[in-house]
C-alpha cells in the first residue's frame, strides 16, 4: 500500500545501505517488519526510503497505532520524521471529525492515515520522507518508534526499533537493487539409508568384560544406545538394517592384551543389545576392538588447559613407537606428573564402544514429511526438503527455515549451502552466504550467488568473473546480476570522480 510522498528533490546521491531484514515483535509475535530500507542525501536533504509491513498487527476499534521513524544519536539528537498513523474503525471516525472540526481535509504534519477495518492489519506500507541534513546526522541511527495506544505522554510509553545502525551518510552512489539468486533442486536419493552414532562409556572389571549395568554409571550409558534405538523404533516405517560396535582401550598396560580385551568387550556388548531388545532377525550386526586410541588422546592432550608438558607428551606419542617405550617415555616425563594426571582424567574418556544403528527410511509424502522436519528431520532427503520449501511462500519465514534445516542436517553438501546462501542473501545476511559458499568456488552451482555476494562487497572484478561464469553455465539469474553489476560499477565510478563534493556535505 502506498501512502502519500513527501516531496524531494529531483536529482538524488542515493548512498544505499544493505541492512538486514529487520523483525519488529510484539508480545513475541512478528507483527511489523521494515525491509528495503535506504538512506540518501537529497540537495541537502536526507531522504528515507524503505518498507513497513504491518503482519496481524493489532488495531482494536477504539485504538490508534503511530508509527514513528526517527533520526537518532546516542549523544540524544533527534529528528522526527512525518508519522504513519493506523486507527481502528470507532479512532478513524473520531479522528476525520477532528480535522473537519479543524477545517481540514488531512494533517500536513502526518505522513498518512491508514483505516485498520479489521482487527488484524496485513499490509505493507511505501514509506519515503526528508528532512533538512545538519552535520550531526552522520553519526546517528534511524529507529522506529511505536505508540500502541497513540496518546502520546513523555515517550515512556513508546517503543523504539532501531532499523538503520550509523547511517553514515556517505558513501558510492548505488541504486538500490535486488539480487537474483538461484536455488538447486537436489537429485532424488534412490535409497534412503541412515545412522544414529554415539558413544558409550562403559565401566568393566579390571580384564573382564561382562556388562554390569549396576556398576558405576553403566545404567545411563547403556540407556544411552536404548535411547537411539527408540529414537528410530519410533518411526515405524524406519526398518533397522545394522548394528555395529567399535571398541577402544586406554594405553596402560600390554598392547596386546588391550586390543584383545577391547575386542571381546565389543561383541559383549552387541550380545548384551542382541538379548535386551527385540530385534529382526535379518539385522547385520558387526562387532571390532581396536585396542588403544593414541589418536583420541592426542586430542585430549591438546585440548586439555591444565595438563602440563602437552607439547612433550604429543611429540613422544608422534614420534616414538607402541613397541619402542612409548608409554615407558610417558610415565618417566617430569617425574610422572602429567601421566597420572592423564591417568586419571584423559585415559577413562578412551575406554568406549562406539555405536551405529543403521537403517532406511522410504520416500515421505508432504504432510508426513513436515511433520518429521519438526522432529527427526535427518530421516528426509534435500530432496523431500525442497519440495516441502517449495508449497511455502518464497522468502516466507517458513520457507526459509527449511533451507536453513537443510544445511544443519547436510552441512558438507554442495546444494544445501547453495541454497542456503540463497536464503541468506534474501535476508540481507551477506556475511553467512559468503561463509556457506566460500569453500565450494569451484563448483558452477555456487557461481551465481557468490557473485551477488561480492558485488555486496564490492569486489566488483570477483563478482564479475564469477557472474560471466554462472552465466556461460546455464545460470539464468546471472544475466539480471550482471546488469545490476553494470549500473554498481557506474555508480562507484562517479563516485570516484565526484568523491569530495559528496563528502562535503
Amino acid at each position: 500500500m502506498k501512502l502519500k510522498y513527501y516531496p524531494i528533490g529531483t536529482t538524488v546521491i542515493l548512498l544505499l545501505f544493505l541492512l538486514p531484514f529487520i523483525t519488529y515483535s510484539q508480545n513475541n509475535v512478528k507483527v511489523i517488519d521494515v525491509k528495503n530500507n535506504q538512506v540518501s542525501l537529497s540537495n541537502g536533504n536526507v531522504v528515507v526510503d524503505l518498507d513497513i509491513l504491518l503482519n496481524g498487527v493489532e488495531v482494536t476499534t477504539n485504538n490508534q497505532l503511530v508509527l514513528t521513524p526517527i533520526i537518532r544519536t546516542d549523544a540524544g539528537q533527534t529528528q522526527d520524521l512525518p508519522q504513519i498513523i493506523i486507527n481502528g474503525n470507532k479512532r478513524n471516525n473520531l479522528y476525520k471529525r477532528s480535522l473537519v472540526l479543524n477545517g481540514l481535509q488531512s494533517d500536513p504534519t502526518v505522513y498518512g492515515v491508514l483505516h485498520a477495518k479489521k482487527k488484524n492489519v496485513f499490509e505493507t506500507i511505501s514509506y519515503q520522507a526528508s528532512t533538512p541534513f545538519e552535520p550531526w546526522m552522520k553519526n546517528a541511527s534511524l529507529y522506529l518508534i511505536e505508540d500502541l495506544c497513540g496518546c502520546g505522554g513523555s515517550g515512556k510509553e513508546f517503543y523504539g526499533k532501531l532499523i538503520a545502525d550509523k547511517i553514515g551518510l556517505q558513501g558510492p552512489a548505488v541504486q538500490r537493487y535486488v539480487p537474483a539468486v538461484n536455488f538447486v533442486i537436489p537429485p532424488k536419493e534412490e535409497k534412503k539409508e541412515r545412522a544414529e552414532i554415539g558413544e558409550a562409556y562403559l565401566v568393566f572389571e579390571q580384564s573382564k568384560w561382562d556388562i554390569l549395568p549396576k556398576l558405576f554409571d553403566n545404567r545411563a550409558e547403556l540407556a544411552k544406545i536404548e535411547s537411539s534405538l527408540n529414537y528410530v523404533k519410533e518411526e515405524p516405517t524406519a526398518i533397522i538394517t545394522g548394528i555395529s560396535i567399535k571398541a577402544y582401550a586406554s594405553p596402560e598396560g600390554k598392547y596386546e592384551e588391550n586390543l584383545e580385551l577391547s575386542k571381546k568387550r565389543a561383541k559383549s556388548l552387541l550380545d548384551y543389545i542382541h538379548k535386551n531388545h527385540k530385534l529382526s532377525s535379518g539385522i547385520e550386526v558387526y562387532s571390532e576392538g581396536f585396542g588403544e586410541d593414541w589418536d583420541r588422546l592426542v586430542g585430549l592432550v591438546e585440548a586439555d588447559s591444565k595438563l602440563e608438558n602437552k607439547d612433550q607428551i604429543v611429540h613422544i606419542i608422534r614420534t616414538v613407537g607402541i613397541f619402542d617405550g612409548r608409554e615407558k617415555q610417558l610415565m618417566d616425563l617430569a617425574g610422572g606428573r602429567p601421566y597420572l594426571y592423564m591417568l586419571d582424567n584423559l585415559f577413562p574418556r578412551l575406554r568406549r564402544s562406539d555405536y551405529y544403528i543403521e537403517y532406511t527410511v522410504p520416500t515421505f509424502s508432504l504432510e508426513k514429511g513436515k511433520a518429521l522436519l519438526k522432529t527427526k528431520p535427518e530421516m528426509l532427503s534435500l530432496s523431500e526438503m525442497y519440495q516441502i520449501a517449495n508449497t511455502y511462500p518464497k522468502g516466507s519465514d517458513a520457507f526459509n527455515e527449511v533451507f536453513e534445516i537443510a544445511r544443519e542436517e547436510y552441512p558438507e553438501d554442495v546444494i544445501a549451502n547453495v541454497n542456503a546462501a540463497a536464503v541468506a542473501i534474501m535476508n540481507n545476511d551477506y556475511e553467512s552466504a559468503g561463509e556457506f559458499l566460500e569453500k565450494y568456488k569451484n563448483e558452477p552451482a555456487v557461481w551465481n550467488n557468490l557473485g551477488v555476494v561480492y558485488m555486496h562487497e564490492r569486489r566488483i572484478e570477483e563478482a564479475e568473473n564469477y557472474l560471466q561464469k554462472a552465466k556461460k553455465a546455464g545460470v539464468k539469474e546471472a544475466n539480471s546480476n550482471l546488469e545490476i553489476l553494470a549500473g554498481v560499477k557506474t555508480a562507484l565510478e562517479e563516485y570516484e570522480n565526484n568523491k569530495s563534493v559528496y563528502e562535503s556535505y
